[in-house]
């Protein structure tokens, strides 16, 4: 008699989804869930005010305004061809990047070693190795804070009530 076998398939470890984007020679993972689109760069609007070095553009998708996060600059990386906008859902951002190149799934991801420090702690979620390669997951929430989110409205407002005094006086 042949004894039952049971299920003897190794359980299927569920991974996390990422996308991986591209920034001249380096490659970056975010989180899939929180990019709700990617656009071509043609429906950008350039914005006069220069707050900060990062935002130079804006982006309206259905009736909400996204500000444009050069991701050169906020990564230190020098100026390269940019392609794409990835819109984030949690929040009025978009980051600029060169490409897509794919999107994939990570089981699990590492902490950061204690060489990030100041502004990369809060630009990346940790570190996950992808096809060999140790590739930083970058944080939503890093791109613009709440104080660059509000300083960026308030400049955007400003900007607005100069317009129609302006206008009114003409």
């Amino acid at each position: 008699m042949r004894p039952l076998r049971r299920n003897q398939r190794k359980p299927r470890v569920h991974g996390h989804a990422v996308i991986l984007f591209t920034i001249g020679e380096t490659t970056f993972a975010i989180s899939a869930s929180a990019v709700s689109e990617i656009q071509s760069l043609a429906e950008m609007k350039s914005i006069p005010q220069r707050q900060f070095g990062k935002v130079r553009h804006t982006l309206e998708r259905e009736g909400r305004r996204y500000w444009v996060v050069d991701a050169n600059v906020q990564f230190g990386i020098l100026p390269t061809h940019s392609s794409r906008v990835l819109l984030l859902s949690e929040s009025p951002v978009a980051v600029k990047v060169d490409g897509i190149e794919r999107m994939t799934e990570i089981v699990r991801m590492l902490p950061l070693p204690k060489a990030f420090q100041g502004d990369e702690q809060n630009w990346y979620a940790g570190l996950a190795v992808i096809d060999g390669k140790v590739m930083p997951v970058v944080n939503p929430a890093g791109f613009l804070s709440h104080h660059e989110l509000n300083a960026l409205e308030e400049s955007e407002l400003r900007m607005v009530q100069t317009a129609e005094t302006a206008e009114a006086t003409a």
